[in-house]
């Protein structure tokens, strides 16, 4: 069943919503790259306190998510409830990230050797940890929730999610990017803190179209559920459709969790590249990504999400294997692989949230139908399962195949064995489950193109 004239998103209104998407994005990804090495590196604050740090602020991060999507559906009360919550928290998102990059000159330190304030210091990492964890928290989980409620059709779900990861990719590319020109421009510490000087008029603009353009709800506020406070939390896991999804989007992220973690290891040890060969295969990849977009969209709509998503796994997979060939100096080789990973990146980013915004308003779900934040709540927690459960099997495992940095050991088996086998291995699970289990409610859309076809 095509998406009719009617029940069509103006594009304009799409692009409005679509666009807080971007600085959600460059968040995300300096927090996983480029924390460690400019508090290690730049501000001379210890590996053995940022670790434990980097923990605990993401399971107090963690933690608050399935909190966040309850809060936000009891906001739906309201007209542009979730909105108001996303309104109230840019500036927590904002002024956490400013904090993050642009720590007191009194911290930094002077001369080598430790840092004389890193006890002040790791408190001021720490703080600003939880506070732009809190703020991407509250805005992503509302933003997102919000965007499952734009339409209850079929292929415009999809066309809303692709759209909106479209400014996520763009947004990716400038965080890979920006720093590199940044610190090249003004060096290592100057530039990390024009970082967090130049994201703020970039979030700022980019939320305000969102929250002042973006297309009206069709759903109304959510009802409130008999039970307590736990029981509407973990509501959405009554319903047998989510929990088989979570279940191959956990194990579908946990393969790209394994990969972050090494992978610039692997450019240097394997390829013989450094920062800038990394860069530029990180920029190829989401490139690649944001113009797959169209892709997925026709893919989805000639097949169905779950077979367009599974096709997208597979040509990973197989992308992958082939960089099994590259060695030392294949840098050109590999940049080809990762702009054919990047076309399965987005079918990972693009499809899993529009099949999610069908499985809240399947059959099976009627007893949590339109409990959107707290599906989203739930959602954004798999999401952080899935990369801590990525990074937490691949450094045990490269230590254990003989990788050892710190003893200057460094084994290109290992980190081939890791970066390439693991999530290949891991991805495999993933396509299988996909191909075994139904995943998207049943709809007459489906049904109808199916009786075509047969």
């Amino acid at each position: 069943m095509a998406t009719n004239l009617q029940s069509k998103i103006p594009f304009n209104r799409l692009v409005a919503y679509s666009a807080l998407q971007l600085p959600l994005a460059m968040a995300a990804l300096p927090v996983v790259l480029n924390v460690t090495h400019y508090y290690g590196e730049i501000l001379k604050l210890s590996l053995a306190m940022i670790g434990p740090i980097l923990i605990v602020s993401r399971v107090i991060d963690a933690i608050q998510d399935p909190i966040i999507g309850h809060v936000s559906d009891r906001l739906t009360k309201f007209k542009n409830g979730r909105l108001i919550l996303v309104a109230a928290t840019v500036p927590l998102l904002m002024g956490g990230f400013f904090m993050l990059f642009d720590p007191p000159a009194m911290f930094h330190p002077v001369g080598e050797g430790p840092n004389p304030n890193s006890t002040l210091l790791s408190i001021w990492l720490f703080a600003a940890l939880v506070l732009v964890h809190l703020g991407y928290a509250c805005v992503s989980i509302s933003y997102h929730a919000y965007g499952a409620e734009l339409s209850d059709d079929y292929n415009e779900r999809t066309r809303v999610t692709v759209g909106r990861e479209v400014f996520g990719l763009t947004g990716m590319m400038i965080a890979v990017v920006l720093p590199t020109w940044l610190t090249a421009r003004f060096g290592e510490a100057a530039g990390y803190q024009w970082l967090g000087i130049v994201y703020l008029p970039i979030a700022l603009f980019s939320a305000l179209p969102t929250l002042l353009f973006s297309p009206p709800s069709v759903h109304g506020p959510v009802e409130r559920k008999p039970g307590g406070l736990m029981a509407a939390f973990f509501a959405p896991l009554k319903n047998a459709l989510y929990r088989r999804l979570l279940l191959v989007f956990i194990v579908n992220g946990s393969a790209l969790g394994i990969a972050v973690s090494v992978m610039l290891f692997y450019v240097e040890h394997v390829l013989g590249g450094g920062k800038l060969q990394a860069g530029m295969i990180l920029l190829a990849y989401f490139i690649s990504g944001a113009l797959s977009v169209p892709l997925w969209m026709y893919l989805s709509r000639r097949w169905s999400k779950a077979a367009a998503w599974l096709f997208g796994i597979l040509l990973t997979i197989s992308a992958m294997g082939v960089a099994f060939f590259c060695g030392h100096g294949d840098i050109g080789m590999f940049i080809a692989i990762s702009v054919i990973t990047g076309l399965g990146l987005g079918a990972d980013y693009g499809l899993p949230p529009s099949i999610l915004a069908d499985v809240i308003n399947a059959q099976e779900g009627k007893e949590t139908r339109g409990a959107t934040g707290a599906y989203f709540g739930i959602w954004a927690l798999s999401t952080k399962l899935a990369t801590a459960i990525g990074a937490a099997a691949s450094l045990p495992v490269l230590a254990a195949l003989g990788f050892n940095p710190s003893a200057g050991i460094y084994d290109t088996t290992a980190l081939i064995v890791v970066y390439l086998l693991l999530p290949i291995l891991v991805k495999m699970l993933a396509a299988a489950l996909l191909w075994w289990i139904k995943i998207e409610a049943e709809r007459p859309a489906v049904k109808d193109l199916w009786a075509q076809r047969h």
